[in-house]
């Protein structure tokens, strides 16, 4: 099976992750590559985002944007892999990320090439773009390392859990083998589990700041891990 063919399989499942391979950068669209070799521009970009989030706490900001670059980057390339066994070429050279709203909210891919082996999607997906791009962001804003790779496993997650169902049997045995290998203690950073139900849960083990925002209302995230620290207390 081809990227092309996975991603139209996760698109089927769920059409909020939006993608595209080929043809020209349109408005709003971002080179991936451009972000991970300036982190002014990353900076800048992030800083867009103040209004439509609801804070001007520049960390709340820099915490939600990367949440979501990294959902789109990630979560779409994950989903694609749980669901067919392929992953697109997922290289900061190789793709641009559409804004709409001020938030992370498309990928593009420049050339359909993928790879079936997980080694080389992991090389992709992290050295090849999410480390270099979160480089950025940290040099244009301080941003906990714990925070970072926590919401990059929570969007993981959230692309995860969009294909769960879909994807069959081969989710467990495919989402095992990449929490394993992956960098930055992903695994470790929340728990994935099972519900009795048949269903799935994650809880993390860091908090994206979400609930400091004027649109939150104060709420937390259903995977937040203020609820942990709220129960032991």
């Amino acid at each position: 099976m081809t990227p092309a063919e996975g991603l139209a399989e996760v698109t089927q499942v769920a059409s909020f992750l939006r993608w595209r391979i080929g043809g020209v950068a349109g408005p709003g669209e971002i080179d991936c590559g451009e972000l991970a070799s300036d982190p002014d521009l990353v900076g800048a970009v992030v800083a867009e985002s103040a209004d439509g989030r609801g804070s001007d706490d520049p960390q709340v900001g820099a915490s939600l944007w990367w949440q979501g670059y990294a959902y789109r980057v990630a979560g779409t390339a994950l989903a694609c892999w749980l669901m067919a066994g392929v992953a697109p070429d997922v290289r900061a050279t190789n793709m641009t990320v559409g804004i709409a709203r001020s938030r992370p909210s498309s990928v593009a891919y420049t050339s359909g090439a993928g790879t079936d082996d997980l080694a080389t999607f992991l090389d992709w997906l992290f050295p090849g773009h999410l480390d270099r791009v979160a480089a950025s962001l940290q040099q244009a804003q301080r941003l906990g390392t714990a925070l970072v790779w926590g919401d990059t496993a929570a969007a993981c997650a959230s692309g995860a859990g969009a294909v769960r169902e879909a994807a069959g049997a081969a989710w467990h045995e495919r989402l095992r083998a990449f929490l394993a290998a992956a960098p930055h203690d992903l695994d470790g950073l929340g728990w994935w589990s099972e519900r009795p139900d048949g269903g799935w849960a994650y809880q993390r083990r860091t908090c994206c700041l979400w609930w400091k925002t004027t649109v939150s209302g104060g709420a937390l995230c259903s995977d937040c891990s203020l609820h942990l620290r709220g129960a032991t207390r």
